[in-house]
């Protein structure tokens, strides 16, 4: 088991910490399932690189991620399974089709390139791979490029195959093909890393220390980084400043840095006025229009320099150089550095249309030869000139955003919104009731998706990375009754039949739940396809994209004939749900033992800008379930069929 201190590591005090130490590592932890025992493991694992190392703690918690950057820099460590395969040809001496072969048994390149050394004799032993040796090659893999860039890319790659010892094959190789396969998460390591730095704190200077005292330290601060991982998720930040502060840590002291993005807030979905205004009741809110387009988040930095980001916190600044210099024209301010949460959208004539794919060498896009230039709309700041914001009320930060800017109609705008006191905050209140049903047909008469609700209260500030009540969000597709819709994972399908005879179809969806770090079935689909959709999926959901078998994350009843790698979010829309003995999703919180169903469910798009883990949550379907119009009794011993499309 890794060491817990100096005196029984693999290494002495000073020296780059052994790749070795890290590997065993992973291998403890793959062989373990509790998160418990993983915690304590990776925690003796940091332990020992505090101890001995620590400049080496930042590249361990990069490898144990399978990363080498954060997220938003878009690095890629741009080499492929196929060169990985060649690499070990060549240094193993086995050759491509004997590989492929005991792909087909193991199912992992990781343990074929395992069993492969073990069977191999070597005539010297390799020289030790260090934890940072690793990570500067998978960083000058990435940096690799132009020509003959895959024969310097396979040399790197054979120097760190020819150096491995003992399972540190196996994780290698795991690495290089983007699939570490031990089950560790942010959610597990982060809490590890912070129980190592307060165990390190503890035997330098507190060696005495009762067990009821140790047991708050750790629990404090590891709901310390994890909330500072979810407003700032970025390691090089947040890892240092941890390391600095020791058990002293707070999530709220962490510097927010413009240029390096935040999770965005999410609102509760629910099925109309009606419902939000009960749920806001005695609440001052404001209602604001929900823009069809495509949300940024705009980040102004102390140098001038304006980044803009997703939805999904990837640089999208090369594709909208207009929008760069509209937020120069329109700032009031030369000095001012802030993070603006805002919707960017193509207009034409005071119409909105939905934000095409926009090239970044062009400040305009065509709809059917009309020229269609984009607009703004601003709704949220979360820093200003140095100052986190994140715990001001709404009201408050919205007076920073009117201080800061000037509005440019048709270019620049603040979000269209219809403000609630509390004492009108009632159902009963006819007025408001109106009010808000006047709001909300013009915010679908001005082709927005629907409305957002936003308490106002001085305690409800802005809840990175959340879905919170306190932001609320009411489609007209709920309200006219055309179905609910779900952001889901497809992670397996069966074969076509009949005219779709060598597509797959249907495919079985998941939604996610962070809680247990594992993919749900809601429903097979089948339907909304085209003809050539169906020939890109096949094509995307090939090699190394089709699975050996299924996860131990994924979580159905179900039995596809193939299995998906969860990459892909599609939005699907059904007529209602229903609980379902076969489907896990949000099983336990609706029905003891039954999961949650989508009836009648049918394809609408494809969601580029969505990671797997941004999907729809068990606590997201569940919610719509108990909030859809028709309320279904939820009994044990109910006989309820599950309808499978």
């Amino acid at each position: 088991m890794p060491c817990m201190c100096s005196s029984t590591a693999c290494w002495t005090a000073g020296q780059p910490a052994p790749y070795l130490h890290l590997a065993r590592t992973f291998d403890l932890v793959e062989r373990e399932k509790g998160r418990i025992k993983t915690t304590a493991m990776l925690c003796n694992m940091f332990r020992s690189l505090l101890a001995l190392t620590p400049d080496d703690v930042l590249p361990a918690v990069y490898l144990c991620t399978n990363k080498i950057s954060p997220d938003h820099e878009n690095i890629e460590l741009n080499i492929g399974g196929s060169l990985v395969v060649t690499a070990l040809e060549e240094a193993l001496g086995t050759s491509r089709s004997k590989i492929h072969e005991m792909y087909k048994t193991y199912g992992d390149l990781g343990d074929v390139a395992q069993e492969c050394r073990q069977n191999q004799m070597l005539l010297a032993p390799p020289r030790p791979l260090s934890i940072r040796d690793v990570f500067s090659a998978l960083c000058k893999l990435s940096a690799i490029s132009g020509s003959g860039s895959a024969g310097r890319r396979k040399i790197l790659v054979l120097h760190l195959i020819r150096s491995c010892r003992e399972m540190e094959m196996k994780f290698l190789v795991r690495t290089l093909v983007r699939n570490l396969r031990i089950g560790v998460m942010m959610k597990t390591l982060l809490p590890a890393l912070a129980h190592a730095v307060v165990l390190d704190g503890k035997c330098s200077k507190d060696p005495v220390l009762s067990l009821e005292g140790m047991k708050s330290q750790l629990q404090e601060l590891s709901t310390e980084v994890a909330e500072a991982y979810n407003v700032i998720p970025n390691l090089d930040l947040l890892i240092p400043y941890l390391l600095r502060e020791g058990a002293a840590f707070s999530a709220s002291s962490l510097p927010m840095v413009p240029g390096a993005p935040i999770p965005p807030m999410l609102a509760r979905i629910t099925n109309g006025l009606t419902q939000s205004l009960k749920l806001f009741h005695g609440r001052a809110f404001t209602c604001e229009y929900k823009y069809d387009g495509q949300r940024a988040q705009i980040h102004r930095l102390s140098d001038g320099s304006v980044h803009i980001f997703s939805r999904q916190m990837k640089e999208s600044t090369s594709r909208f150089p207009d929008l760069v210099n509209m937020i120069k024209e329109q700032c009031s301010t030369v000095e001012s550095s802030f993070i603006l949460d805002a919707e960017v959208s193509g207009v034409h004539e005071e119409l909105l249309f939905t934000l095409l794919e926009r090239g970044g060498k062009h400040s305009s896009v065509a709809i059917r030869n009309i020229k269609v230039d984009i607009c703004v709309f601003v709704f949220d700041i979360m820093f200003c000139n140095g100052q986190r914001l994140l715990d001001c009320p709404l009201r408050q930060r919205r007076k920073y955003i009117h201080d800061l800017f000037q509005e440019k109609p048709g270019h620049f705008e603040l979000a269209q919104q219809l403000t609630v006191e509390a004492a009108q905050a009632s159902v009963d209140n006819s007025d408001t009731l109106d009010s808000m049903n006047s709001f909300f047909k013009l915010a679908c008469q001005s082709s927005c998706e629907g409305i957002m609700l936003k308490t106002l209260d001085v305690d409800a500030g802005y809840s990175a990375s959340k879905r919170c009540d306190s932001w609320l969000k009411v489609k007209r597709d709920y309200v006219e009754g055309l179905g609910d819709s779900l952001d889901l994972v497809p992670i397996g399908a069966w074969y076509g039949n009949g005219r779709k005879a060598g597509w797959y179809s249907p495919f079985l969806m998941a939604c996610y739940n962070p809680e247990y770090e594992e993919f749900q079935s809601v429903c097979r689909v089948m339907s909304g396809f085209s003809d050539e959709f169906y020939k890109e999926v096949k094509e995307f959901y090939s090699g190394d994209r089709i699975l050996p078998k299924k996860p131990a994350y994924y979580k159905t009843d179900e039995l596809p004939e193939l299995w998906f790698s969860a990459e892909q979010v599609w939005e699907i829309r059904g007529a209602d749900l229903t609980l379902s003995p076969v489907h896990h999703a949000a099983i336990g919180l609706v029905h003891p033992s039954r999961g949650i169903s989508v009836r009648m469910p049918r394809y609408i798009r494809s969601l580029p800008d969505r990671n797997p883990e941004d999907c729809s949550t068990a606590s997201d379907v569940a919610s719509m379930f108990r909030a859809q119009t028709r309320k279904m009794e939820v009994s044990s011993s109910s006989d309820i069929q599950d309808t499978k499309h």
